[in-house]
């Protein structure tokens, strides 16, 4: 029997519409016998696996990457390594600064002078061994990786070993500015010392390879010429005899010649000299004028600055004076080159176009000129010459962004991790890292 949905009336099964009221009558659906349920059986030992393997292999992903992205964090990824070129190492003396430093010299063909201290200095040094190396590091045109802005979570080094660099802080009975004497420094800015004693200018440091004397420049026999005295300041001595003058000295790495520019200021040329006989030799003969020469860590090329028309640029040549290069070329000063410690780099700071020819920025580049990278900001004020550490790990410079007062600073070679080294009221200029 079947109902009728619309009036209720039972009708028969083979009825297609009911026989009270005619409604058309909807059979029922078939419902389909259901599947019979199964228990299921064990698993295989693939099918128990796989879920294992997948498992452990995302883990091992994450692993992975977070040990990469911690490796980037502390410059392990994309991070050149400085190296030092390689050398032999002795163990070296150390010099003992004296308590009365009043000493005499003999300079070339300008009798003795005699040195009155205007102070006593205290400090001592110590320093480790490093005769003339002589690496082989060679000049690259093939991109070098770029300096890292940031050593975030980086191990702490510190950088060790003196500065040298002069000064026209005020002197007691000297005050004026263009009184200029030599200091040294350790590089955490402690144990400053007096090494220079007299009136005029005493400028232009720099260590011997061995770290035993150091060069300089000073007038204090009348024209301004290259000197030498022992690292504690001790027994000066004139190595030229210039008839215009001579500045800007720089040690072979052999620590046999001092190369240093002389003549005439608007067609000064680069010389050498020899540190034990005074014997000179005229390396350059340009009509234009040449300074502040720097060996490479080789000894076999010379950079050096040039005035091209209205700029300075930066050349680099042999270092017995052929295949001299300009390697830049930009409508401003390129000053004071000075090699990077693996050879293939060199360091300059440039200097704005008149009217003001301030001190700009420091850079580095490849050795052929390419590859240009700035390091410090344009708005961390102007910076003057740069110099590496012996390891490359840092760069002193000077610069007057701190209380508009020229002071040394040194840093990373990506310009990051400033620390400023000395306070004084005067200016402090040409920082000179020892070996």
């Amino acid at each position: 029997m079947i109902y009728c949905g619309a009036c209720g009336t039972q009708n028969d099964e083979q009825s297609e519409r009911c026989v009270n009221c005619g409604n058309l009558l909807a059979l029922p659906k078939d419902d389909p016998e259901p599947m019979p349920a199964y228990p299921r059986g064990p698993r295989g030992i693939r099918a128990r696996l796989l879920p294992l393997i997948a498992g452990v292999a995302a883990l091992l992903i994450l692993v992975a990457c977070a040990w990469l992205f911690s490796r980037r964090d502390v410059g392990g990824i994309g991070t050149p390594t400085y190296q030092s070129p390689a050398s032999t190492r002795t163990p070296r003396v150390s010099a003992n600064l004296p308590s009365t430093p009043g000493r005499s010299s003999a300079p070339g063909g300008s009798g003795s002078v005699t040195h009155t201290p205007a102070a006593t200095p205290t400090a001592t040094f110590s320093r480790g061994a490093s005769p003339a190396s002589t690496p082989t590091a060679a000049a690259t045109a093939f991109p070098i990786p770029p300096l890292p802005r940031s050593t975030l979570g980086a191990p702490r080094v510190e950088p060790t070993g003196w500065l040298v660099f002069s000064s026209n802080r005020p002197v007691s009975g000297r005050e004026s500015v263009d009184n200029r004497e030599i200091y040294a420094v350790r590089t955490d800015g402690t144990g400053l010392v007096r090494l220079t004693f007299e009136p005029g200018y005493d400028g232009d440091p720099v260590w011997a390879p061995t770290g035993e004397q150091i060069a300089f420049v000073s007038d204090r026999t009348g024209l301004r010429q290259v000197w030498v005295m022992d690292a504690d300041g001790s027994n000066p001595r004139q190595l030229t005899d210039d008839p215009d003058e001579a500045s800007a000295p720089d040690w072979s790495p052999n620590g046999e010649l001092i190369a240093y520019n002389g003549g005439p200021d608007r067609s000064s040329d680069i010389w050498a000299v020899r540190v034990a006989s005074g014997e000179t030799v005229q390396l350059t003969n340009n009509a234009i004028q040449e300074t502040a020469p720097a060996w490479s860590p080789t000894g076999d090329r010379i950079a050096f600055m040039g005035k091209v028309g209205e700029y300075w640029q930066v050349f680099v040549m042999n270092a017995e004076g052929s295949n001299r290069r300009q390697i830049t070329d930009e409508p401003r000063d390129h000053r004071f080159p000075r090699w990077f410690p693996d050879g293939r780099r060199i360091l300059f700071n440039t200097r704005m176009p008149a009217p003001g020819r301030t001190p700009g920025q420091i850079y580095i580049m490849n050795a052929d000129g390419t590859n240009v990278r700035q390091i410090t900001l344009d708005k961390e004020g102007g910076n003057g010459r740069a110099f590496p550490s012996p390891d490359g790990r840092f760069i002193a410079f000077n610069s007057n962004r701190e209380d508009d007062n020229y002071e040394i600073y040194i840093a990373r070679p990506d310009g990051s991790e400033v620390r400023r080294i000395t306070r004084t009221l005067g200016d402090d200029f040409q920082p000179a890292w020892s070996p």
